[in-house]
């Protein structure tokens, strides 16, 4: 299994780059969305769909995608940040909030406030500028955190920090994950001359640095409580070694929106 894994990763990570540096937006775009598609296709199992249902729920996310494209923004971006901030709440209580979480159509609404805004996000940010290094920074923070996260839990890892909901996870590799990310964002940041190391921007770009690595976790956790209240272990197996879509983009589903927020509101 991990010599699949390596190799199905070998495979992700220079198409990742390559929808990001060699494709339009327009193309960037269908990218995206495609990626989110097969999301929510999983997700309606997540759901507890089966058969033609979970592509019909994909096909109405990928209607509901198009619409996004009229709307403004900052309000849908804000109002994903309170669906995390709800999302962070369920988790804590877990499996206190199973009951709630055993509703289908519930379930299904969650879904597109974890999916939708993620592709508005990606599309803001892609828009930008500086686009294709503020998605490189975004992804080196949720890898490096990710990384920083299993060697430094599997060395240091005794206390869990969310045992209910992913037992493997601990407060020694949050905490590494987050030292990681801090990292990656000196070296980016020397690598592009902004923003300056001994600043005011500085400060705030590295302590938003700080709240995108812990913001991943809270992505991969709340997917985590899904599959644990479906009693799977991957969203599906349409990647060798990694499970499926979801189990790969978790992280920048709650991580993104913020990043883009941050960008639209404040700039950058």
């Amino acid at each position: 299994m991990p010599r699949q894994r390596i190799l199905t990763a070998i495979i992700i990570a220079p198409i990742a780059l390559a929808g990001v540096f060699g494709l339009s937006e327009f193309g960037f775009s269908l990218f995206i969305g495609a990626v989110l598609l097969v999301s929510a296709w999983e997700w309606a199992n997540l759901g507890g769909l089966d058969g033609i249902f979970r592509y019909l729920y994909a096909a109405c996310c990928g209607l509901l995608l198009v619409g996004m494209s009229y709307l403004p923004p900052v309000p849908l971006l804000t109002l994903s940040l309170v669906w995390w901030l709800v999302a962070l709440v369920l988790v804590i209580s877990y499996p206190g909030c199973r009951n709630i979480l055993r509703h289908t159509s519930l379930v299904l609404i969650m879904g597109l406030f974890v999916l939708l805004p993620a592709w508005v996000a990606m599309l803001e940010l892609k828009r930008d500028i500086d686009g294709n290094y503020l998605i490189l920074l975004l992804f080196f923070i949720i890898w490096g955190a990710d990384i920083g996260a299993y060697f430094i839990g599997r060395a240091f890892g005794k206390s869990r920090l969310a045992p209910r909901v992913s037992p493997g996870k601990s407060w020694a590799g949050f905490m590494g994950g987050v030292m990681v990310a801090v990292i990656v964002f000196v070296l980016m940041s020397l690598w592009n001359g902004y923003p300056p190391l001994y600043s005011i921007e500085g400060l705030i770009v590295l302590l938003l640095c700080v709240a995108l690595a812990k913001v991943s976790v809270l992505g991969d956790l709340t997917i985590s409580m899904f599959k644990r209240n479906r009693d799977i272990k991957d969203s599906s197996h349409l990647l060798p070694g990694h499970g499926g879509f979801l189990d790969r983009i978790d992280s920048l589903l709650s991580a993104a929106p913020m990043l883009a927020l941050y960008l639209l509101v404040w700039g950058w």
